[in-house]
């Protein structure tokens, strides 16, 4: 039968401390009241069996007191000094006698003995019960974060669908009047950007992200034409080997289009780099009048969902000509914590 994770948690601990703590209590004895040495192979032998049965008692008062009771550690902290009591008078007493001592004061020094092993061992199950604690609720709080997580990627999917829908319907139904061949790739890119932004949750890889932003531009391309120019210049090595969180990059480039003039005259560049670990997307800023301020709620959720992921803080960086985001990418596929 599998134990649960802290009554095999205490087992481990009493192993390799039951001898300890017999070396601690059995050395001084025989250091103090000149005891022939030949004895203590015995004597700790037996000591540390000793310390392994009331290890195995305190384990068996703390699954059977319920764990619902509002004073529990005062009720396991009793009933193993009353073990404690009924063992070293009634079992061990004239052993101990015989071998260390006859006096009134022996056997006083005999019951002391046993309850300071007594309470170390209680010490150290209580070190090991709060740190099980500890390790539980650091996973619940962990899971946590990745719901919290998985709720900001539905809130911004949610954000981005509406209005982008409208304008592809919008663009794709002007392209099938006019070209009715950039009408059909349109189609198959918005086809390839719905399904994947439906189905990728949380963290993805860099290439699965990238081919996201990839049907992305293509559309805008599409759309704005000589207006749009962009670069993707990333690794394939780094594609495979490092994860963002869904939408992180695309919802960069959408910033950019989204708030910056876009004219033949005025191309507007949109260059994904990477370097050193870290994907940058840079933009020649020529920002709209209207638009001065309508990054502030994408880049927000961003950081927020780095946060969660315990990630490093996203970068912005602005001139009087570039607008630059730079996020690093994670190593592992729930996070860098």
């Amino acid at each position: 039968m599998k134990l649960p994770r802290p009554i095999a948690k205490q087992f481990k601990v009493a192993a390799y401390s039951s001898p300890a703590i017999s070396a601690l209590t059995v050395t001084p004895l025989f250091l103090l009241r000149n005891i022939p040495f030949e004895l203590y192979p015995w004597t700790f032998g037996i000591a540390a069996l000793l310390v392994f049965i009331f290890w195995t008692v305190n384990i068996g008062i703390y699954r059977m007191v319920s764990r619902d009771a509002r004073d529990r550690n005062r009720v396991r902290y009793l009933a193993s000094y009353a073990f404690c009591i009924l063992f070293s008078f009634f079992l061990f007493h004239d052993l101990f006698q015989e071998h260390f001592g006859s006096s009134r004061s022996g056997l006083h020094f005999h019951v002391i003995i046993f309850f300071a092993v007594d309470t170390v061992i209680l010490i150290l199950q209580d070190l090991v019960v709060t740190r099980e604690k500890n390790v539980r609720i650091e996973l619940e709080n962990s899971r946590l974060h990745m719901r919290d997580m998985e709720a900001m990627n539905l809130r911004l999917a949610q954000q981005v669908h509406p209005h982008f829908l409208f304008n592809s319907l919008s663009t794709l139904k002007a392209l099938i009047s006019v070209a009715p061949e950039q009408a059909t790739e349109y189609l198959v890119r918005l086809s390839g950007f719905l399904r994947s932004s439906m189905t990728d949750k949380g963290v993805v890889r860099v290439g699965r992200e990238l081919e996201l932003c990839a049907d992305y531009l293509a559309m805008q391309q599409i759309r704005f034409g000589e207006a749009l120019r962009y670069s993707i210049e990333v690794p394939e090595e780094v594609r495979g080997a490092y994860f963002v969180p869904v939408f992180s990059v695309q919802l960069l480039i959408e910033n950019a289009i989204k708030h910056n003039v876009l004219t033949p005259d005025r191309p507007l560049s949109i260059d994904i780099v990477y370097r050193d670990g870290v994907i940058t997307v840079n933009n020649n800023l020529q920002r709209k009048a209207a638009g001065s301020d309508g990054n502030a709620s994408g880049l927000i959720n961003l950081r927020e969902r780095y946060q969660a992921l315990g990630g490093d803080p996203v970068r912005i960086e602005e001139t009087t000509d570039l607008f630059s985001v730079s996020i690093k990418l994670l190593i592992h596929e729930y996070g860098d914590h």
